[in-house]
């Protein structure tokens, strides 16, 4: 039993990593509460930020016609969502290792509503 909760601590954990939540779901424990919560978590995760890089990045070619300030904001910019992301990688992965359900900042509902989503078609 000990050896199953480290595999879900650790898909669960892993979850966060970018496209690692994928895993998840061909993992044997896929049904298991705490990694269903964790890999959908870390896909809304990776889904949000990566369209606000995409965001950013068509937001920057708009500006292409003024370089200086492409520069600046465009650092300021990817900064910002950088770290971001990685705090909130960082709040998951703690989340998971601790065996809490906890919603992230500004994307939990998200989560959370696309779990149930995918459970109702499901059933």
């Amino acid at each position: 039993m000990s050896e199953n909760n480290d595999n879900i601590k650790f898909l669960s954990a892993i979850s966060y990593i970018s496209v690692l939540f994928i895993v998840g779901h061909f993992a044997v424990e896929k049904d298991n509460p705490d990694l269903r919560f964790h890999k959908y978590q870390g896909a809304v995760l990776f889904g949000v930020f990566h369209l606000l890089y995409l965001i950013e990045g068509i937001f920057l070619l708009i500006l292409s016609f003024v370089p200086g300030i492409k520069g600046i904001i465009g650092f300021l910019l990817t900064g910002a969502i950088s770290l971001a992301y990685i705090m909130m990688i960082v709040m998951g992965i703690s989340s998971a290792l601790k065996f809490e359900q906890k919603q992230l900042p500004f994307i939990g509902f998200f989560a959370v509503r696309l779990r149930e989503t995918m459970d109702n078609k499901r059933k």
